[in-house]
Parts: C-alpha cells; structure tokens; sequence
C-alpha cells in the first residue's frame, strides 16, 4: 500500500497573510525536472502538513556552549545532559524570498516564506539541512537556540538527495556536531530527535527508537526515497533537516519526511523517516566540494514495478523499474533498452523496493560501463546488455 508522506519545512504568516508556499521535497534520481531520465513521473510532493501561525520563537533556554565544542564524541549520562550538549549546534532556518502581496512572487520586499532545521557540521561555518528547506531562497537567516540570528548562504544543494550544505561566519560558530555511522544503528535503538516543530516551537525534542531500517517512500507513481531510517520520534512540519542522534549525540540522519496518511485515508502515526548519516556524509562532501552532485544518466523514464503493476501490465516480472520512454541519443537507448522493457538489475544489484533505480544508479560513476539485467515482455526473454552510464545533464 503506498502511504502519503509529507516533508517537513514549517510556513509562516507574513504580514497577516499565511503564504501557501510549497517545498519541492523530492523526486527521483532521475528526477521529474529531468524527465528524460527519471521516468519515474513524479510530481512535487507538498510540504503543507501544517502552517505556522508565527513567526519562529527563540528558544526561552540553551545551554551556554563552549567556543569550538565538538558534540557527539561521548556518552550522556541523560537525555537532558545530550540535549543541553547539542543545542548550541542545531539551528532554525529561515528561506526568503520576494513576494508582493496574496503569496504572489515579483517585485517586493524579500519576507521569510518557510522554515526548517540545520545542524552545524564544521568551525567553518557549514551547516546540514534538506534542499527543499532552501530551495528558491534569495536571503537564507540562521537562527540560533539563544536567539542570535546570521546571515547564511547555499553552498551547495541536491534535490534528488533533498540534502544541502549553507554556511555562516566561521566566528559565530560556537560548537559542532559529529555524523555518526547509521550503519551500526540497531532496530529498537534508542534516539532523540531536534528541530524547530511548525516554524515556531524552537529547537523542540523529542524521543523514540528506531522502528525500522533501509525502508523506501514512494509516492503516487512509485518513486521516492529509499534507505531511511524510520523511526517514532515525533516530527512535524519545520523538523525539515534537522538531526536525529544517538545516546552518544552523533548524528546518524537527517529528518525529512513523516507519513501522515494511508492512500485509502487512514491515519497513521509514529511514521517519521530520515536520510542515513552515511548518505549525508557522502553527499554533503561532494557539496562543500563542488557545489553540485554530479550523478550517472542511464536515460530512462520508469514506474517502479511492483506486484500489483507487474497484474495490471500481464508481466510476469514482479519487481524491478518498468521503462516508460527511453531518451534519444541516451546510455539506455545505446546500449538497445527499449520501452516497455523492465529493468531487473544493474550492477548486479536487484532492483526491488528497498533497491530503487536512482539509488542503485548511484553507487556507480559516470563513465562506468554496468551490466544491466533487462526483461522484454513482448518476446518473454531476459537478457544482459552492457551500459556506458553517461553524467547526467542539467536539463536532460
């Protein structure tokens, strides 16, 4: 049963007027705004769950850090004692934008349009948070758990990943938190999530286990996430970005999405999931870097396939991505995939709903040549065919 899952930036009320903002959360590796290529056609995901009715609070207490701490390199005696570690490091994040009256973009003032939750990773100022917290910014703000407000600016941001790096002044930095390895995490492991709830309750805690590891979000048409860590710690609206820790105050994911409800429209609570410390690690790097993530382009545009679309189609493949369209002048239509092929493999890896084609596709470089498992369902045959994967272009 697919679910309706939700990101999380919080809104505000600008000038009396709630602003119906909307936060692309994500899409597919290959994603819709390259269509050519993600095939996945999925369509923007809202982060609407809820609208702030005021602007983001400073928090009424912090702990008084000390200049270039390092969180995350011991054990807690508590909860509280972590909490009072960590807070100096989590930060609210302000997106402005220019909007001249009823949520209408052109000339105007530049006014907060949506809030999220950062971390700070580094005493050069870099902080971690999702890409659809600052998509489309013009002015990012930072605020911190003692109210001091910064400036900050995009250093770099991966929609596919809904993962971005921002930076402030390195002298207003007064501690850091470490990424911590997510690989360790156990189901049933306890851990403490922190974010600014609904762009108003500042740096607001909360606490649960983990409920389950490597899972996958899709949305109407298949595609979304996959590798989360999904957990009980309650996260709402303006959570977007914000850490989930360990009992050692490391950081093992990025809090980006909660499943509000079931498609047939039942609610569901306890769903919250976040992007794995080790995703984080890899892409924030390529980030600070080079300001881009520079992807393979297979130049498909698919449906991942699952048992109730594999009936739907008469395919006797029950799992694996269904090819939609193939790009002209494209890897795929090189190497003879065709449409109405269904992908089964790449790399070896099978592709299934915890093994998503962005994902598998991105254990891989531009430039490697991948032997891609491939199910015709109009000769009923499989067969093995070698790809050159190729960078993906901007606007495939």
């Amino acid at each position: 049963m697919r679910r309706r899952w939700f990101s999380l930036a919080g809104l505000l009320v600008i000038v009396a007027v709630v602003l119906s903002f909307t936060f692309i959360s994500r899409s597919s590796a290959e994603d819709k705004a390259s269509a050519n290529d993600s095939g996945t056609t999925i369509g923007l995901l809202s982060a609407n769950t809820g609208q702030a009715t005021a602007q983001v609070a400073t928090a009424a207490a912090s702990a008084s850090p000390t200049t270039g701490t390092t969180i995350g390199d011991g054990t807690y005696a508590s909860v509280a004692d972590l909490v009072e570690a960590v807070n100096p490091a989590v930060v609210t994040v302000i997106n402005e934008q220019t909007f001249s009256g009823f949520g209408q973009s052109g000339q105007g003032s530049v006014q907060p349009v949506g809030s999220g939750t950062g971390f700070i990773i580094s005493t050069d100022g870099y902080i971690v948070t999702n890409n659809h917290v600052v998509e489309g910014s013009e002015a990012l703000q930072v605020i911190f758990a003692d109210g001091k407000e910064v400036d900050a600016t995009v250093v770099g941001a991966d929609p596919v990943s809904d993962l971005a790096v921002i930076q402030i002044p390195a002298s207003d930095v007064t501690a850091t938190l470490t990424l911590g390895d997510s690989d360790a995490l156990q189901v049933g492991e306890s851990v403490v999530a922190i974010g600014s709830a609904l762009g108003e309750y500042t740096n607001t805690v909360t606490e649960g286990i983990v409920s389950g590891l490597g899972r996958a979000l899709d949305d109407d048409n298949g595609a979304g996430l996959a590798n989360l860590i999904q957990h009980d710690a309650a996260i709402n609206p303006g959570n977007s970005g914000g850490p989930l820790l360990n009992l050692n105050g490391e950081v093992v994911g990025v809090n980006t999405a909660v499943v509000r409800y079931a498609t047939n429209g039942e609610p569901a609570e306890g769903l919250g999931f976040a992007i794995p410390s080790k995703t984080v690690k890899e892409i924030t790097a390529k980030l600070i870097e080079q300001g881009s993530v520079e992807r393979p382009y297979l130049g498909v545009s698919y449906t991942a396939l699952t048992p109730e679309v594999a009936a739907s189609l008469n395919i006797s493949v029950q799992e694996g991505a269904y090819v939609q369209d193939v790009g002209t002048d494209s890897p795929a239509a090189a190497a003879g995939i065709e449409s109405g092929d269904v992908i089964v493999s790449i790399g070896g890896t099978q592709l299934d709903a915890d093994h998503l084609l962005q994902d598998v596709l991105f254990q891989h470089e531009p430039g490697d040549t991948v032997k891609v498992e491939v199910y015709r369902p109009s000769s009923d045959q499989t067969m093995t065919l070698d790809v050159t994967l190729a960078t993906r272009p901007s606007n495939p």
